[in-house]
């Protein structure tokens, strides 16, 4: 048993919950959409008519909306590497900001890697079980063992229903792998773009901005719908974690019929009518039988 099994374990029966979400099939693909203003704002209370889909460049029927907010599924995936040593308290506390912003209907696990990759068994809304995690479970050392890191929490949630996020913090790209986890960019993006996850990454502050690893990784992260953040030396990582769990609450749910399945990669398109608006939405579904 890991060193992160051990609290976690001890816990898990009391941390099951559930809660109703929309769910994509073959007959709807959801689409997770946040809308902003020319000043950066977030814009919650569009209409339907407001948005428009294209899937291959064609134009699609909305079947499905809401501009309610939306309840959040996390896996919260923390770089617990030999470098993140001397910010493992910043972490720790904005880890804790991010579990008090949490509503009721939201749902977290807490997922750590470096000398390990930890996943947590215990999904909950229950802050008092996340704070309690928060608090034990950080170990800091190792490597950056990314790629795998973000295939396992991604397994995390394979079943379970509706909009499936990895929030993952580092300071880095992949460096290394562990027995038994051994994957690969190209594994991580298959997986995300065919199974509809959105990955979010908060960098911190000293990697080499023009590094092609992450560039790509960026890429793919906007591909999701998700999105990112560069911290600076004045910037507020606590902060940073409370705006991020108020985004993906706030993010328009918009569903479409696609035509037969052809086991095909689709590009997909949303645009907003509203001057200065702008869109960020998952660019492609793989159009497989679910």
């Amino acid at each position: 048993m890991t060193r992160a099994a051990c609290v976690l374990v001890a816990v898990l029966a009391s941390a099951a919950s559930s809660q109703p979400t929309f769910r994509s099939s073959v007959q709807t693909v959801a689409i997770h959409a946040t809308v902003r203003d020319a000043s950066g704002r977030l814009v919650p209370n569009l209409s339907k008519d407001q948005f428009s889909v294209f899937d291959n460049g064609k134009p699609v029927e909305i079947t499905t909306f809401s501009n309610d907010i939306q309840p959040i599924t996390v896996a919260l995936l923390l770089d617990m590497s030999g470098s993140m040593i001397p910010r493992v308290l910043l972490v720790r506390d904005s880890t804790l900001k991010f579990i008090d912003a949490l509503l009721p209907e939201d749902r977290a696990r807490i997922c750590t890697f470096g000398d390990e990759i930890a996943i947590s068994p215990i999904l909950t809304g229950d802050k008092s079980i996340l704070t309690r995690i928060a608090r034990e479970e950080l170990w800091p050392g190792g490597a950056t063992p990314l790629w795998g890191a973000m295939y396992a929490a991604m397994e995390s949630l394979a079943k379970e229903p509706g909009r499936r996020v990895v929030l993952v913090l580092t300071d880095g790209i992949n460096d290394g792998s562990l027995p038994g986890r051994k994957k690969d960019f190209g594994e991580v993006r298959d997986r995300a773009i065919k199974e509809g996850f959105m990955l979010y990454a908060v960098y911190m502050q000293g990697y080499q901005q023009d590094d092609g690893a992450k560039r790509k990784f960026l890429t793919l992260i906007d591909d999701t719908g998700g999105g990112h953040f560069q911290m600076g030396p004045e910037d507020d990582l606590q902060s940073t974690f409370v705006r991020i769990a108020d985004e993906l609450r706030r993010q328009y749910l918009i569903g479409f019929t696609p035509g037969p399945p052809d086991g095909r990669e689709h590009k997909l398109e949303v645009k907003v009518n509203g001057a200065g608006l702008t869109v960020r939405a998952r660019t492609s579904y793989v159009a497989v039988r679910q």
